[in-house]
């Protein structure tokens, strides 16, 4: 028999079955969660990259009405065909050529973020899935409050392509918080003056749900 102690000087007895059944479940849940990230995933490691995700991600908390940042821990994977895929979603400007091109090949498989971002607003790496374009997500509770329901998502980021020169850059970007709720997009961006900020003059591809 095991025994738990409780916060009265009585004691619960266990069976050893029900206690090894315990055990096994938390072990298989556990195995089951990290399961979730490829055997094979690289680490996204690229420090101007995670400086233009930054930069996207700092007025996060003010769209978000959250207090804290939750950033997906494995990057969105492009799908060619999918709905939100860069080539379907925007005619790409010339000069963002060099860098879509970089942006699909580093947005093919699936890369591990980690805490490598520079905002200042407090973030944390959330949960061990991925989508691939967009998947429906679980409708919430009836009548439940909007603004919780808006704080409580995962924003979904891409790795950031970039030209030879890394003076542009494109990066996807994707807030989920339920059924119908979220919104994204692709952002062109240019580096003026050792910063980087969205190109003006192009037509962004933006969307709601």
């Amino acid at each position: 028999m095991y025994y738990f102690q409780t916060q009265s000087p009585m004691k619960i007895a266990l069976s050893s079955t029900l206690v090894l059944s315990l055990l096994l479940y938390g072990c298989g849940a556990h195995e089951r969660v990290r399961n979730h990230i490829p055997a094979n995933a690289g680490v996204y490691e690229d420090a101007e990259g995670y400086a233009v995700l930054s930069m996207l991600l700092s007025g996060a908390t003010q769209e978000s009405h959250g207090g804290i940042i939750r950033i997906n821990m494995l990057t969105h994977v492009e799908s060619v065909n999918g709905t939100h895929s860069l080539e379907d979603c925007m005619k790409i400007p010339e000069e963002f050529r060099e860098a879509a091109n970089d942006y699909e090949r580093r947005a093919g498989t699936a890369l591990v973020l980690r805490k490598k971002f520079t905002m200042k607003t407090p973030y944390d790496l959330a949960g061990e899935t991925r989508i691939v374009g967009t998947k429906a997500q679980p409708s919430s509770a009836p009548g439940a409050d909007t603004m919780a329901k808006m704080s409580s998502g995962v924003f979904y980021l891409s790795p950031v392509g970039f030209d030879a020169n890394h003076t542009h850059a494109i990066a996807y970007e994707n807030y989920i918080c339920g059924n119908l709720c979220g919104w994204g997009g692709f952002h062109l961006l240019v580096k003026n003056a050792g910063r980087w900020e969205e190109a003006k003059d192009v037509s962004a591809c933006t969307w709601h749900y």
